[in-house]
């Protein structure tokens, strides 16, 4: 009985550490779409090594989308646009980017020079076929 009991435990152990392994694993498919800010990419991955939410605008700044992947069902997209406004006044975009679309199309990435924008919190809003797909506010101090 105190074996059974044991090898139970045991497995319940090994099942949920095996949905576990399953669910966090990454499987390098981008789940939506992103917008990261940063110094520096990885060349292999395309994606900014230490993303920050605060940069310095005196140093040259990248940004990286990443966009999800249609599935087979969804009608794929034409063209993707990313603003950058002040997020006190976001009818002012400071920063437009058109970017086509393809089938081969999972990223992009653009670099802000030094000093372009003075330093407050600015919104960046990705939009796919005319609908926000995603925004998020970055710093730039």
């Amino acid at each position: 009985m105190f074996r059974g009991k044991n090898f139970l435990i045991l497995f319940i152990v090994l099942i949920f550490a095996g949905l576990l392994f399953f669910i966090m694993k990454d499987d390098g498919e981008i789940k939506r779409d992103n917008i990261e800010i940063g110094y520096k990419t990885n060349d292999e991955s395309q994606r900014i090594i230490d993303p920050q939410s605060k940069v310095d605008r005196n140093k040259e700044v990248i940004v990286s989308l990443h966009f999800k992947n249609n599935s087979g069902k969804e009608k794929q997209s034409e063209m993707f646009v990313l603003k950058v406004a002040n997020i006190k006044d976001k009818s002012d975009v400071l920063i437009e980017e058109t970017i086509p679309n393809d089938e081969a199309t999972s990223g992009y990435e653009f670099n802000i020079s030094s000093g372009k924008l003075p330093a407050g919190k600015y919104q960046f809003s990705l939009y796919r076929d005319n609908s926000i797909s995603v925004k998020k506010v970055f710093t730039f101090k």
